[in-house]
């Protein structure tokens, strides 16, 4: 309470009630110096805290900066500069960032500490901490604004006219004008009190797109940046608009307001059986690789930003990119998409292109038979109603073919403890199918410890047998005893069979050729 009776706790909703209708009336006078004219992010932030909240700490107003705000952000400085030499930085945000100097060009040359010129360290990647080439030496004015910046004006006559009241801040380099750095509210919802919503894809490509829409520009193997719009028509998804998925509002990782399964629920139910699923294998990481790049690449078939394309061509040969790399592949329809190298190669770096088509053909109506046998299945195997007894499998290669060796540890029909072996019946196990028969053997002769003798060993036949194979976890064991084992009581035998717990550690299902 203060000194004339007013508490200003219990009357805070009618002190931001009277503030807000201050804002109001003068926000949309006659006459008013606001009124369909840009004021600024801040002012939006009074009906719309949670989307301001969400826009403040996505990448969307960190387009451009100037030297004072970036100054605060974990960004360092090219070689020879301070931060007053710098008039804005763009970007800065997530995937690089490039400077602009105290005469608003871009920074194309820096220095060593001696003051030598350097090139190749004019844009800093955030992703991986290192510097790079970005037009090296050239010339370099700023002309981004349009997206860049909120209430963009071009100056078109920038190169050939002397009237600096066209360039921001007077600064010679920039040519244009505008309100705000960055992307604010009114960049997409319009100036003032416009409050325009223009929620079509059309107007997100605005910005989001790079040269011709009904083409995707790429460069050094990987997809150029900004071209979300791009992708999208290209894409099966270009019938929707892109806030079917997301939020405009938020970062875009956080930005999901759809998942894949809402819409595409029988693929996902089917997908939730899948041991990639398992492994925490998300739809996004193989429909949306990161074959696009806008700082660096990450690795041989890993840009830093997502596609936007979803198709994939599982064609082993065929070649994302038209022949002198400039644009992504289109076919008849205009559609385009990633190929398996970008798709797979990620995770399975060392995959013969073949063994992944093969892996991929009919992925979301395979059956097991489509992965086939593989060393993803090498494991301790039991069926819990028989504690006691168990299987040990090992799955490898055996030069060009795979194969098997299998311990069963279980009883003969006396009590006594014995152990029985198997391998494949035939050499090699099938490349596709579920099922590997063996033959199985038992061994006896041989002494303990310093008695042992290799030559003492005898090894029988004990019969016959398969191992079945529903899921990466889930077998089946069938063992047909021979004649003579029968008369020492040994009868068929069949049950299921899983693997909970003490899995090999390999993935399953796996490729050859996988690092492990």
């Amino acid at each position: 309470m203060n000194s004339k009776g007013f508490d200003l706790n219990s009357n805070r909703n009618l002190v931001v009630f009277l503030t807000f209708f201050l804002w109001i009336f003068i926000f949309l006078s006659p006459g008013s110096a606001f009124a369909e004219d840009y004021v600024g992010s801040e002012a939006c932030q009074v009906c719309h805290e949670e989307n301001y909240n969400d826009w403040k700490v996505s990448g969307h107003p960190y387009k451009l900066m100037k030297s004072e705000e970036a100054r605060n952000r974990p960004i360092p400085l090219p070689g020879g500069f301070s931060w007053d030499d710098i008039s804005y930085v763009i970007g800065g945000y997530k995937w690089k960032s490039r400077y602009m100097g105290d005469d608003g060009f871009i920074i194309t040359t820096t220095f060593d500490r001696v003051g030598n010129p350097v090139s190749g360290q004019n844009q800093y990647n955030a992703l991986t901490g290192t510097w790079s080439d970005y037009h090296p030496d050239q010339v370099k004015p700023y002309d981004c604004g349009a997206c860049h910046t909120t209430g963009w004006v071009a100056d078109e006559d920038a190169e050939t006219d002397n009237d600096l009241s066209d360039n921001q801040d007077g600064l010679p380099g920039i040519y244009g004008t505008f309100k705000f750095g960055g992307i604010q509210c009114e960049a997409c919802h319009g100036p003032g009190d416009e409050m325009s919503v223009d929620a079509s894809a059309d107007f997100c490509g605005t910005c989001h797109i790079r040269g011709d829409a009904d083409t995707i520009p790429a460069s050094g193997g990987f997809i150029r940046h900004h071209e979300q719009f791009n992708e999208f028509l290209a894409g099966p998804h270009s019938v929707l608009e892109c806030v079917t998925c997301h939020d405009p509002h938020k970062r875009a990782e956080f930005s999901i307001v759809n998942e894949c399964e809402d819409c595409h629920n029988n693929v996902a139910e089917s997908y939730a059986s899948d041991p990639m699923a398992g492994q925490g294998v998300e739809c996004e990481d193989c429909h949306m690789p990161f074959a696009s790049k806008s700082a660096q690449a990450l690795g041989d078939y890993e840009g830093d930003i997502k596609t936007h394309l979803f198709y994939i061509n599982i064609d082993p040969n065929a070649n994302m990119f038209t022949e002198d790399g400039g644009f992504v592949a289109l076919d008849a329809n205009g559609k385009g998409a990633v190929t398996l190298d970008y798709a797979c190669k990620r995770c399975h770096k060392n995959t013969d292109m073949n063994e992944l088509a093969r892996f991929a053909k009919n992925f979301h109506a395979r059956k097991l038979t489509d992965v086939g046998l593989n060393p993803g299945l090498t494991g301790t195997w039991w069926n819990s109603e028989r504690a006691g007894e168990g299987f040990q499998l090992e799955f490898g290669y055996a030069g060009d073919e795979l194969s098997l060796f299998a311990t069963f540890y279980t009883y003969d029909s006396t009590g006594k403890q014995v152990w029985l072996t198997a391998q494949p019946s035939a050499p090699g196990l099938p490349a596709n199918g579920t099922t590997a028969n063996i033959d199985v053997f038992i061994t006896d002769g041989a002494k303990w410890g310093d008695d042992f003798e290799t030559a003492d060993v005898n090894l029988t036949q004990w019969g016959t047998g398969s191992l079945s194979f529903i899921t990466c976890a889930r077998g089946k064991i069938t063992l047909k005893p021979s004649d003579d084992m029968k008369d020492q009581g040994f009868r068929n035998l069949s049950y299921d069979l899983t693997r909970d717990l003490l899995e090999s550690g390999i993935q399953c299902p796996t490729f050859r050729g996988n690092p492990q």
